[in-house]
């Protein structure tokens, strides 16, 4: 389907946008605090990797010819805490790869749908613009602008 990998090539594409956005910052500006909101520009690629694995999961259900229930994530600041706690302790290089795995598993899964299964359900899911598009491109804006900030 031809919207479909209009948005598998926007995703990559973002990907590589995401990656530029962060590019020369050093540690100390990827881990700076309260320059994205309260969050620092690690914590961003970390929210960014933690939805693309959520729409992954959601995508494995979607297959099976059911609908994700996003319900849970009304409680998504909890989530996003939780995620936030369990990677502290990654370096800003493990940040960065996980975030590339979790793209591009996200990626590779959409490609690997075949035609006959998105017309089966339906086409691309109702949730899938918002998740994947419109929230990464406005954390992406704010990586952009953080980094255009620094002069770099």
């Amino acid at each position: 389907m031809e919207d479909v990998m209009g948005i598998v090539d926007d995703l990559a594409k973002m990907q590589a946008d995401v990656l530029e956005s962060i590019d020369n910052l050093s540690a100390e500006e990827l881990n700076r605090p309260n320059t994205i909101g309260k969050w620092s520009a690690r914590d961003v690629l970390l929210h960014m990797a933690m939805w693309d694995g959520e729409a992954l999961k959601a995508f494995a259900v979607w297959r099976t010819g059911h609908d994700y229930d996003w319900t849970y994530a009304d409680g998504y600041l909890k989530i996003n805490a939780c995620w936030h706690e369990i990677a502290e302790k990654m370096s800003e290089k493990q940040v960065i790869q996980m975030y590339n795995l979790l793209r591009g598993a996200l990626i590779a899964d959409m490609s690997g749908i075949t035609d006959d299964v998105w017309k089966s359900r339906g086409g691309v899911p109702k949730w899938l613009p918002g998740i994947v598009i419109e929230h990464n491109e406005w954390h992406l804006a704010k990586l952009k602008a953080y980094k255009a900030s620094l002069s770099k």
